[in-house]
């Protein structure tokens, strides 16, 4: 009797226990930029258990008064086993007017899916707004997310995880992001453009505090500008920096 309970709790645990679900994310999870700037984010698929995928799709949702979608691209998930994949388009696009990006990849004949981890779309976004938060928010296209491989082709189960962009003003002339405004912004701006003693060595921080004369270039002009007016020369107001939007 004692063997018979042991065996019934066992498979009482074994059909309670959730089935393992594929992971669709955002990375990076978060991001900290500022106005002006390039990012880059991964759609990564990661599959828990035996899942072969054959086919992936989502709508990414992001606030378009803070961010600019500039380009979506494939990335090699899909085809890492050397099986080709393809875009359907459409519904495959990029809708910056309504804050959405919808994807859709899938795979052709009789070939098995993949499975492990891999990023399936590349996406770059171009920061629009001064200030603000954008939810970076996935969601299915179609009912599902994932598909496994003929012949069952059915809904794989999925967890979401969503990512965010935080954009920070900044201050106009703060080039390393510190708070203040001192010559080491000065000799930082120089130094990157300068690629001085190395390329790396030195970097600009923040890109839009660095534009000190609202030009879209980063070069000596800046460099000079930012170095007279922290310096009050040859007078005091005589170069005054001037960030676009600050």
């Amino acid at each position: 009797m004692h063997r018979q309970i042991m065996i019934l709790i066992v498979l009482i645990c074994f059909l309670a226990a959730p089935a393992l679900a594929a992971q669709m994310s955002v990375e990076p999870a978060y991001q900290e930029v500022f106005q002006g700037d390039n990012i880059t984010v991964n759609i990564t698929v990661t599959t828990e258990g035996d899942e072969n995928v054959y086919a992936a799709s989502y709508t990414l949702y992001f606030n378009n008064t803070l961010l600019n979608a500039t380009s979506l691209a494939k990335g090699p998930f899909l085809s890492h086993d050397g099986n080709p994949s393809y875009l359907q388009r459409p519904p495959t696009e990029i809708d910056n007017a309504a804050g959405e990006i919808k994807y859709a990849e899938y795979k052709i004949g009789t070939v098995p899916g993949v499975t492990g981890y891999g990023v399936l779309s590349t996406i770059t976004f171009q920061v629009i707004g001064e200030e603000g938060t954008s939810q970076l928010n996935l969601s299915d296209l179609d009912f599902a997310l994932l598909y496994s491989a003929p012949p069952d082709y059915g809904p794989v189960p999925t967890t979401l995880n969503n990512g965010g962009v935080e954009i920070r003003k900044g201050i106009c002339g703060d080039v390393n992001d510190d708070g203040v405004i001192n010559m080491a912004d000065v000799m930082t701006l120089w130094y990157d453009y300068a690629n001085y003693p190395t390329p790396g060595v030195y970097e600009v921080s923040n890109a839009w505090a660095a534009d000190v004369n609202c030009d879209g270039n980063l070069n000596m002009a800046d460099v000079m500008t930012l170095w007279y007016d922290y310096a009050n020369y040859p007078t005091p107001g005589a170069h005054v920096v001037n960030c676009c939007g600050g």
